[in-house]
């Protein structure tokens, strides 16, 4: 058993929580050190989504773990209480030799992409724990009883690595939370469960006033349909493997006034860091409330025409485009185009990126 420099890796995790840019390279350390195909880091509490960091080499299997639903048949979970105790698990404690040869997950999504072996060391911060999941071929074979030592020995060390990370994302989201707050924009942090851990004071103020309800600490309104189309819309964000980093708004009606407008977005800020408790952003728009961002400073900042400052700001306030033309006498076709200009010196391309845009201007 070659004796590996888990120094090198513990360092390489140390830089990934301080700068969640390096999670593949510390991921590719790991993996270079152990001889193994590949390595990522998965969360065992709070729930999954597929935007987890990962080496070159498990590419192609977590794309098809997730998108096939293999991670709703991943028998290493069986493996998760001793991990926690011991620090690290395999495949032999987690499932008998005997299954190993004849179950699904090991022959029909492990097989055929040159996998089988695999060792799960734990990352835990209180109550969090991740799961760095090292990867082997199947002529590699299994770690040995060495190797396990010394990964539980890692396993320890890097508990450090998860508490830095988890701080700074808690330092990150709740520095999101002030930034809203002081432009009076209502705005809602969740997890990866679609789950609300946190609210700014302008979003507490339409809670208390009944606009928006958080019930199981899930957002709505007393709109079933409305809310069925936001988790809908929160599902497809939190489980987007690429692109969308914003939804189109949803309406959550209320009685007798204009309904709330929601904007599911993912902040890189936030969603970079995958050991943070913040994965989305709900920013809560109230039309009825006529915030609309200073002309004079949109001008300014992004060399808007006074035509195209004004239609901006009232855009920015949740306004739909026809209404804002009504309002300002101009053209349908004359504020389109105005639209377009807008996009292009702001380098947005829908009305929701300028909302979120224009809110921290406020």
């Amino acid at each position: 058993m070659r004796h590996w420099n888990l120094h090198k890796v513990e360092e390489a995790f140390t830089a990934a929580a301080l700068d969640p840019a390096h999670w593949t390279e510390a991921l590719g350390r790991i993996s270079a050190e152990t001889d193994s195909t590949g390595a990522l880091l998965l969360p065992v509490t709070g729930g999954q989504m597929p935007n987890v960091p990962a080496t070159e080499g498990l590419a192609r299997a977590t794309e098809t773990y997730f998108r096939d639903g293999w991670h709703l048949y991943d028998q290493r979970y069986h493996g998760v209480p001793k991990m926690r105790q011991d620090g690290v698990v395999d495949d032999l404690d987690c499932v008998p030799a005997d299954e190993i040869r004849r179950h699904p997950f090991y022959q029909e999504f492990l097989a055929p992409l040159g996998l089988r072996w695999f060792a799960g060391v734990s990352m835990q911060a209180g109550d969090d724990v991740w799961c760095v999941s090292i990867n082997r071929s199947i002529a590699r074979g299994p770690f040995s009883a060495g190797e396990k030592r010394q990964l539980g020995q890692l396993s320890r060390k890097l508990a450090s690595a998860a508490a830095l990370a988890q701080a700074l994302g808690f330092a990150a989201s709740k520095a999101t939370l002030e930034a809203f707050d002081v432009s009076g924009t209502a705005a809602v942090l969740l997890d990866r469960q679609a789950q609300v851990i946190r609210t700014n004071g302008a979003a507490d103020r339409l809670q208390r006033e009944r606009s928006v309800r958080i019930v199981g600490r899930h957002l709505g309104s007393d709109d079933p349909t409305a809310t069925a189309a936001l988790n809908r819309a929160l599902h497809e964000l939190l489980w987007a493997r690429t692109g969308a980093n914003l939804m189109p708004p949803i309406a959550l009606p209320r009685a007798s006034q204009p309904p709330i407008l929601a904007y599911p977005l993912k902040l890189p800020s936030l969603s970079a860091n995958p050991l943070g408790s913040a994965q989305a952003v709900i920013v809560l728009v109230d039309p009825r409330a006529k915030v609309t961002t200073p002309e004079a400073g949109l001008r300014q900042a992004f060399r808007l025409t006074q035509a195209e400052a004004r239609l901006a700001s009232r855009l920015a306030a949740g306004e739909a485009l026809n209404d804002v033309c009504d309002r300002l006498g101009i053209a349908k076709e004359t504020g389109r185009n105005q639209l377009k200009s807008i996009f292009a010196k702001t380098g947005v391309n829908r009305q929701a990126e300028l909302v979120l845009l224009m809110s921290r201007m406020l």
